[in-house]
């Protein structure tokens, strides 16, 4: 069933010229970066007016390894206003969501991609830091960015 927010999602992955697959109201794509591959998913909410995009890390995060990551997934949501991440507690996967309510139709091919990248940006802006404190053994210290900006 083709709906206004799953077409309206379908033309704007279209104007990046990405290959996605599309069932139903739900659309699935690989991004390809240097140092990994993130999996994004659009689900297009024709009931409940919502679109959601849904980042993928490319690892998941062990039992043994949750504990320390959820300190620094904590540390990250709390920079941002919009989405979050989260680890799934049954297999580990992290994960980056966000929500855009689009009551009455207030949707565009606009919204749609600035959602998009700020899905794509957060995942591939935080996945060096995420990998080096899963991994590197380094306690990694988040800040905001003008934090040490002096007042003007």
């Amino acid at each position: 069933m083709e709906t206004i927010i799953g077409n309206t999602v379908a033309a704007a992955l279209d104007t990046l010229e990405l290959h996605y697959t599309r069932d139903g109201e739900n659309f699935t794509c690989t991004l390809c970066e240097e140092d990994a591959n993130f999996r994004i998913c659009i689900i297009a909410d024709e009931k409940n007016e919502l679109l959601l995009v849904i980042g993928y890390f490319p690892v998941k995060i062990s039992k043994m390894n949750r504990d320390k990551m959820y300190k620094v997934i904590n540390d990250l949501n709390d920079q941002h206003m919009v989405g979050g991440f989260v680890i799934d507690s049954n297999d580990g996967e992290l994960i980056y969501r966000l929500a855009n309510n689009v009551d009455g139709g207030a949707i565009n091919e606009r919204v749609v991609l600035a959602c998009f990248f700020q899905v794509f940006n957060r995942l591939k802006g935080t996945y060096d830091d995420i990998m080096k404190s899963m991994y590197g053994g380094e306690h990694y210290t988040f800040t905001f960015g003008n934090e040490n900006r002096p007042c003007a």
